[in-house]
């Protein structure tokens, strides 16, 4: 009995640094509050507080009948939906120029979200529109 408690040992020791650096490494950032994601996060995965919310910002163009249309998990809840042509910042608004649209999205429920775009004409489907993903995951 006393040969097995050493092979015990290093066994436990062995498996303890095995899976440290996974359970380090699975550490992920938190993304502050009210940051802007932006089509260039498209496909990838945030991590944010309960109650913490962010910013989606994708370009679109109503004038030529076109408009971004979002569906969110159960976990997450729209603060606000609002359109922003390009120039009018500077009162250089251009008519038929495009800009963005912006929501704000809060994180109400813990686990995995996913927030998801399609950018189309309510009236046509073509089966080749834009789209856009990104999985939440609040904590």
């Amino acid at each position: 009995m006393s040969k097995f408690i050493p092979g015990m040992i290093v066994l436990i020791t062995c498996l303890a640094l095995v899976t440290l650096p996974t359970a380090v490494c699975a550490k992920h950032d938190i993304v502050s509050q009210n940051k802007i994601i932006t089509e260039n996060d498209n496909g990838n995965t945030i991590y944010i507080k309960e109650g913490n919310a962010f910013f989606l910002m994708l370009k679109e163009n109503p004038s030529t009948g076109y408009s971004w249309q979002l569906r969110l998990s159960n976990g997450l809840n729209q603060l606000s939906d609002k359109y922003q042509p390009f120039g009018s910042l500077k009162n250089n608004f251009i008519i038929g120029a495009g800009g963005f649209r912006l929501w704000k999205i809060e994180g109400v429920a813990k686990g995995s979200q996913q927030v998801n775009a399609i950018y189309k004409r309510s009236w046509e489907s073509t089966g080749e529109e834009q789209t856009f993903k990104l999985n939440v995951v609040v904590v």
